[in-house]
């Protein structure tokens, strides 16, 4: 795989992360009033998750070597 084709996986998995974070009736199964806990969860690691893939974009973008993403 080529650079590019690693920053825009990055990027999508990024933008999902936190479309996810944003709309949280995504997370929530036909609107299950009863699931505020799950939801503050699920909200909570999609944005980690987004903020861990942003900082791996980072530093493989600043990287000089061309071995691929960090492991």
């Amino acid at each position: 795989m080529n650079r590019s084709n690693i920053v825009t996986a990055e990027l999508i998995v990024i933008f999902i992360s936190l479309y996810c974070f944003f709309r949280p009736t995504v997370l929530t199964a036909f609107g299950y009033g009863l699931s505020v806990d799950g939801v503050v969860l699920a909200r909570t690691l999609c944005l980690l998750f987004g903020l861990y893939n942003f900082v791996k974009l980072v530093y493989f973008l600043n990287s000089d070597d061309k071995k691929g993403p960090v492991k």
